[in-house]
């Protein structure tokens, strides 16, 4: 998220804060409409607002400038908020923040924070901060460059680096630096070219997101100027594949068919990844007639000596809706995809996932700097609210689609026995964590008929203590405490 891109993009990025008030919502089909309401964050204007499927807002950040980049299931909502430029040098702050209370946890701003924010299940907060170095310029004729290869041949680089934060002290405990993993033979030419745009220092890696899968204990990074996105082991650090553009050191090993492109956004949906193509290269890398931002939706074989990539699912946008920047996909609980674009002045597609994909909603959002949506359970926003009289719900959805009934006995030693019900056709995971977060067993991870259902766990070759048994249906997460006492 360059200062300067934002400044190009924005004219409007002076204004303390707007509502939702010139949305265009179309509905096409209403019966495929995945319920819940859709969450936005923009640039311009440093904003977030919530808004019902016809439109009207339910809720919006009013003067605290926060931009929205994402929710957990827990119902966490994360962000940015803007600081004055003229005082911070880190004009971006992430946080953590509620409807009703705002603001609820900040990282310590002593780097530029940037792109994502995301709540460790041990409550740590991961992030992305941008650091610089000193390093050669690549051989070619770079134009304006001539006067730094007469004087040494060198020139600053901007890298990310992954930190987490301690959720207390605010003190890192964990990084992982692209600079350390990642070859500096590998870059886009075209970024040579633009280095007046960037203030002086060519943006070599702009990480723009991440995902933390907490079964295997991994983390997936999006390089927007690699056109790579890499899955690392959690702690040590370990790449344990690259994917996407085939680049000079030969370490992106897969992918290099799939064509995609200075893409954005990263979720993880049952083994496979979700994401923003933007294509800003696609005229280069997919031989389209103009360029093309696309969703997709791609599976991954890590069974052999090089994994494969397999697209299983993917929605070209129209030449309009090109997103240059920015934006995102969410698979949402009935299957549909939500697809965010900067492009027509900021606009969200609801489509569905048939091999030929039906529009089902559509927003406008009137701004052209939007950053990320996400459509979100109504119960989050009834419960950060409390109070749900003047939302104009729908009376006919039912927004928590899963509950739990009874778990017993609790204490236990050593079988517990765990009732939970399910409202819609859902995909179900089901598990057990420890305090720290880590996997203990899990009991299945599929979709689930509407019904009752009953989980029975034998905790005897476990030791004494508490543990978390977490029920899972994607759009929403819950947890209850269980204590093993023998």
């Amino acid at each position: 998220m360059n200062k300067t891109l934002i400044l190009i993009f924005s004219l409007l990025l002076h204004l303390s804060w707007l509502i939702a008030s010139d949305i265009t919502v179309t509905m096409y089909k209403e019966s495929q409409y995945a319920s819940g309401y859709t969450i936005f964050g923009t640039l311009e204007g440093k904003y977030s607002a919530i808004i019902d499927k016809e439109g009207n807002e339910i809720w919006n950040s009013g003067s605290q400038d926060i931009v929205y980049y994402n929710f957990s299931q827990d119902g966490n909502f994360f962000g940015c908020r803007f600081l004055n430029d003229d005082i911070y040098e880190n004009y971006l702050n992430s946080v953590e923040f509620s409807l009703s209370d705002g603001i609820i946890w900040q990282e310590p701003n002593n780097e530029f924070a940037h792109h994502e924010i995301l709540k460790l299940p041990w409550g740590n907060y991961l992030g992305i901060v941008s650091k610089d170095t000193i390093a050669s310029i690549p051989e070619g004729n770079w134009g304006g460059l001539v006067f730094f290869q007469m004087q040494g041949n060198e020139f600053p680089w901007r890298y990310d680096k992954l930190v987490e934060w301690d959720r207390n002290t605010k003190e890192i405990v964990w990084s992982w630096a692209a600079i350390d993993h990642y070859s500096m033979e590998d870059y886009d030419s075209t970024l040579w070219n633009m280095t007046t745009l960037n203030a002086g220092i060519v943006e070599w890696t702009h990480i723009n997101a991440i995902f933390y899968e907490e079964e295997d204990s991994n983390i997936y990074i999006s390089s927007r100027h690699l056109s790579r996105i890499s899955k690392i082991d959690y702690p040590s650090g370990e790449v344990i594949w690259n994917m996407g553009h085939n680049m000079p050191s030969g370490d992106v090993t897969f992918g290099h068919d799939l064509g995609f492109s200075w893409q954005h956004s990263l979720e993880i949906d049952n083994e496979t990844i979700v994401f923003l193509d933007n294509g800003n290269k696609s005229k280069d890398y997919r031989n389209t007639e103009y360029r093309t931002t696309r969703a997709m939706e791609i599976s991954i074989d890590e069974t052999g000596e090089v994994p494969v990539a397999e697209i299983i699912w993917e929605y070209d946008l129209p030449e309009e809706l090109f997103s240059l920047a920015s934006g995102n996909v969410q698979k949402l609980h009935n299957g549909n995809y939500l697809i965010t674009s900067v492009g027509n002045n900021g606009t969200s597609l609801e489509v569905t996932p048939d091999p030929n994909p039906e529009i089902v909603w559509e927003v406008n959002y009137d701004t052209p700097l939007v950053y990320r949506a996400s459509r979100i359970p109504i119960s989050i926003v009834c419960d950060q609210m409390d109070d749900c009289t003047d939302l104009s719900i729908d009376n006919n959805i039912n927004p928590r689609i899963f509950k739990l009934y009874n778990i017993y006995p609790n204490p236990f030693n050593p079988t517990i026995n765990i009732d939970y019900g399910i409202s819609e056709f859902s995909f179900i995971s089901a598990k057990i964590l420890n305090l720290k977060g880590q996997l203990i067993e899990i009991f299945y991870s599929e979709y689930k008929k509407p019904g009752n259902y009953s989980i029975t766990w034998d905790g005897s070759l476990y030791p004494s203590g508490i543990y978390l048994f977490v029920l899972d249906n994607q759009i929403s997460k819950l947890t209850q405490k269980i204590m093993l006492v023998k």
